[in-house]
């Protein structure tokens, strides 16, 4: 079997399935495990799958769930960390299954997720060390009241370099992934396109396409699962054709029942974060004011300004405010945004929606600034979590008492 027919050429899948299971539990606990793959030993490295399972374990932290992470997992890692996984889940829990990775789709039989030291020396190789996708779908399903089951798996070529992302080799099925009843399935890209790691070689945002827009949305309270993807769907395809690409991610729903990250009234524990305004953040704003005390906050409360988080934080007030204009895509709003990137990377849509509403022009409404830069909050966040020692939660708290990571700080500061 030559390795091209075993890892089709350049082709990348994304699968997020939804399983319902049985009767809910009066306390379900919220479960999830996020396996990031970059470093392959002996097939094509990758450059963000690390980078998309971090991102999607914070968020799913602050929305309440106890994440299991593994990073460049091999054969044993992943089969253990797994079965320990699967020993917690009880019947009422609620359960999250992240994979970025290689994946492969052998002739005889399912989807299978590559560990970083496989030996696609044959078929059957990849089987025995490779994790079956619909065994994984299976045990989740007979254990957990509800299971989300995300895959963004490369199925390319390992050998073979591509541009800035992975796409699906004409010819190959995606017949192979049959979810249960009462599933919900979406690809990062309909048969035959290419899914977009990055939007060009100079985008600054460390995340592949389809996990910033899931990202994007999971922090919307009371927005349902169903709904939720179709929102990511448009959202992937618009962001792709502003560079002139078109990715369409294929949806099929099954489910029979719903899950949200952010239900409405949800307690403390599941506030959501705070909303987007229709205008991009400053570059650096203060922290707010810390509550009075007899200990001064640190002076390194602030981050520090650098070159490389100024980079990074352009990209994300860019992303934050197309991610306003367009929950709410007026006149105004979008008007204001490309006032603000008139050269950006979503100003074509936001021209495309613009001449899609007609009338009269509208000036841009005035906006008041955010009182907390979310970039800047998050690279403090990050710094803080390196630390890792009460006293470095217990400052994250003085500096940002209201902040999107507080609840975890709170518990990880007692």
């Amino acid at each position: 079997m030559k390795l091209q027919s075993l890892l089709p050429v350049g082709k990348t899948i994304t699968v997020l399935a939804l399983l319902a299971g049985l009767s809910p539990l009066a306390q379900a606990a919220r479960l999830a495990l996020v396996v990031g793959n970059d470093n392959y030993q002996n097939v094509t490295k990758l450059r963000n799958a690390r980078n998309d399972a971090q991102s999607l374990a914070r968020e799913l932290e602050a929305a309440g769930f106890s994440v299991t992470r593994l990073l460049d997992g091999t054969r044993q890692s992943m089969n253990t960390t797994l079965d320990g996984f699967l020993q917690r889940v009880n019947k009422g829990d609620e359960v999250v299954f992240f994979f970025s990775g290689h994946g492969s789709q052998p002739s005889q039989g399912g989807p299978m997720l590559l560990p970083v030291d496989i030996q696609p020396t044959s078929e059957r190789t990849v089987q025995r060390d490779g994790l079956a996708l619909n065994q994984i779908m299976d045990d989740l399903n007979q254990r957990a009241r509800f299971a989300l089951i995300m895959i963004d798996a490369c199925r390319d070529d390992p050998f073979r370099q591509t541009s800035f992302g992975r796409s699906i080799a004409p010819g190959s099925s995606l017949g192979r992934v049959e979810p249960p009843s009462g599933t919900m399935v979406i690809m990062a890209a309909s048969k035959g396109q290419q899914a977009l790691d990055r939007l060009s070689d100079r985008d600054p945002v460390p995340n592949g396409l389809f996990t910033r827009e899931l990202i994007r949305h999971m922090r919307t309270p009371g927005l349902s699962a169903s709904e939720m993807m179709r929102r990511v769907k448009t959202g992937v395809e618009q962001a792709a054709a502003g560079v002139n690409h078109v990715q369409r991610p294929a949806l099929v729903d099954e489910s029979s029942s719903d899950f949200f990250f952010y239900p409405q009234g949800a307690g403390a524990a599941m506030s959501p974060p705070p909303a987007p305004v229709p205008a991009p953040v400053p570059a650096r704003v203060a922290p707010p004011a810390p509550t009075p005390a007899p200990v001064a906050v640190p002076s390194y409360g602030t981050p520090p300004p650098a070159a490389p988080s100024l980079t990074r934080s352009d990209a994300q007030r860019e992303f934050d405010a197309w991610d306003a204009a367009s929950r709410n895509p007026t006149r105004a709003s979008l008007s204001n945004f490309l006032a603000q990137f008139p050269n950006g990377r979503y100003a074509a849509q936001a021209r495309t929606q613009l001449s899609s509403l007609g009338g009269a022009a509208a000036a841009p409404a005035p906006t008041a600034p955010a009182k907390i830069d979310p970039q800047a909050e998050y690279d403090y966040w990050e710094r803080i979590t390196a630390r890792g020692t009460r006293e470095a939660y217990e400052e994250y708290l003085r500096t940002y008492p209201q902040g999107r990571y507080a609840d975890i700080a709170r518990a990880r500061a007692r």
